[in-house]
């Protein structure tokens, strides 16, 4: 447990008169909640504060574990030691640190990762707790943040939503019954509603959010329902929303420098270095490789992928014509892949050499430093994705002046290459500069479900070019196996599961 937790906890016994040991906890997880230790614990308004911690808190939580989770799903790279989450489109993640079997039942990284699962559904069930209490029945002498603790409690009850939504292919909350993606993006969409109706009730209309989070909540709340809204593909709307919130604007999920607590992409990837980032791949062999969304063979070099030794033209080309990125010299070279000399480097995707741990032998390898400290913030709203929906909306000229406002903020080579009227440079634009303008914060995953004609998914097929390990079968996510199967709604039979996403979507289960 970090320090910042230790902090809330005991002002949490503190509050309610519990008492529970916190001093050498690793994880919220292994810390009885007040709401297994019986509701009545929570029936005090003056705990209201720290229910409000609480909910940030496991939103923080999830947000955390779900980058690193969503970065194989990213393509992002390969993991060698005992930091599940990073492999390569999508390995299994039923492999212990030196790549033997775990003893629970293995449905690689296809499956819901239990952690973040149950701190979003934890943050949702306080969430909505404390909202129900703020309506119904405490009032304002006794909370006297009732109004703003009212917003607070909807927008996170939104965001969790949100990040179930866009995560998972089916969900179920307080074991009701299984919910589509929209579905939840539908309930986070209106809880996001709701919560700019009470953030406006408030004096002055807007408030910033408790440590350190936001600077504005109205910003958080139009960010948050801009990518509720892209993710259902009502993309008019989106933009809409996107176009309310500041440039420069960026909402956090985890922050508090000088404090220590997770970061999982720091730790287990910079500074343990357990993960080694990939170039383009060109190494993936399968028996199958037929695109399902086309029905037409991935190519030798699959387009939008690699991280590593990425440039920019001094047109602002980032990518090209047949979707692989613009490499700087250094990058490995062969049939079909080039580098470019006049390229200037990306700097929004750092990396450095270093000796990967468990990887053997004494090469380096490249290893991502996007966070490079523990205090390395992780966004959860950033005014640049905003940015990029508003490009995805208009086309044209507009979206190419709107990446430049990109480029010009990371002073990077303006586009010029790019023609307004061809619609695929456009696009493919627009993709590459997602990838890279929002390199491990998770937001890459729902681009790539959404362009599954271009982007590419492994669907079980294949092996990492480095341990050899099995490729998983992920696209998006399932519920955790204990979730699933104590739902009154699925009758036990975990083949069932996926069935509420579309098939395209669906990943390939094993059991």
């Amino acid at each position: 447990m970090t320090n910042r937790q230790r902090k809330r906890w005991a002002h949490l016994a503190v509050v309610l008169g519990l008492s529970f040991g916190i001093g050498a906890c690793d994880s919220l997880l292994e810390v009885e909640l007040p709401a297994q230790l019986g509701d009545d614990a929570l029936q005090d308004p003056a705990g209201a504060e720290t229910v409000v911690i609480t909910i940030i808190e496991h939103y923080e939580q999830a947000v955390d574990l779900m980058i690193w989770q969503f970065h194989g799903h990213e393509d992002g790279g390969e993991i060698y030691l005992a930091s599940p989450g990073t492999n390569a489109g999508d390995v299994t993640y039923g492999t212990d640190a030196v790549g033997g079997p775990r003893t629970s039942v293995q449905l690689g990284t296809s499956v819901g990762y239990e952690g973040w699962f149950t701190e979003l559904s934890t943050s949702i069930r306080f969430s909505k707790f404390l909202h129900e209490k703020l309506e119904k029945e405490w009032t304002v002498a006794q909370v006297p943040n009732r109004l703003r603790y009212l917003a607070f409690s909807s927008l996170y009850e939104g965001a969790a939503l949100t990040r179930l939504g866009e995560s998972m292919c089916e969900t179920s909350l307080n074991n009701g019954p299984l919910l589509a993606p929209n579905d939840v993006l539908t309930q986070a969409d209106a809880a996001l509603t709701r919560a700019l109706t009470e953030i406006a009730a408030l004096p002055g209309g807007d408030v910033a959010l408790p440590y350190g989070v936001a600077t504005s909540a109205k910003n958080m709340a139009y960010g948050l329902r801009a990518q509720a809204r892209w993710m259902k593909g009502d993309l008019a709307n989106a933009a809409a929303d996107a176009a309310l919130v500041p440039n420069g604007f960026t909402a956090w999920a985890t922050r508090d420098a000088n404090q220590a607590r997770n970061n999982k992409a720091y730790f287990a990837g910079t500074q343990n270095r357990y993960a080694e980032l990939y170039d383009v791949v060109n190494w993936w062999t399968a028996s199958n490789r037929t695109n399902p969304a086309t029905n037409q063979p991935w190519p030798a070099i699959i387009p939008f992928t690699g991280y590593t030794y990425l440039g920019i033209l001094p047109d602002g080309r980032a990518v090209r014509d047949d979707g692989l990125p613009i490499r700087l010299p250094g990058a490995k070279t062969g049939t079909g892949l080039t580098v470019e000399p006049t390229a200037v480097a990306d700097t929004r995707v750092p990396f450095f050499l270093g000796q990967v741990g468990g990887a053997g032998g004494a090469a380096a390898r490249p290893i991502h430093k996007k966070y490079d400290t523990e205090g390395s913030d992780i966004p959860t709203v950033n005014w640049k994705e905003l940015i990029l929906i508003r490009a995805e909306a208009v086309g044209g000229q507009g979206a190419i002046d709107l990446v430049n406002v990109l480029r010009t903020s990371d002073k990077l080579p303006l586009v010029t290459y790019a023609t307004a009227g061809n619609a695929v440079q456009i696009r493919q634009m627009i993709i590459e500069e997602r990838r890279r303008a929002l390199f491990l914060e998770g937001r890459f995953l729902m681009t790539k479900i959404k362009n599954p004609d271009i982007l590419w998914f492994p669907r079980a097929q294949g092996q990492t070019p480095g341990a050899g390990r099995a490729l998983g079968g992920g696209v998006r996510f399932t519920m955790p196996n204990n979730e699933y199967l104590y739902n009154p709604n699925t009758n036990g039979d975990l083949n069932l599961r996926g069935t509420k996403c579309a098939p395209n979507e669906k990943p390939i289960l094993t059991v």
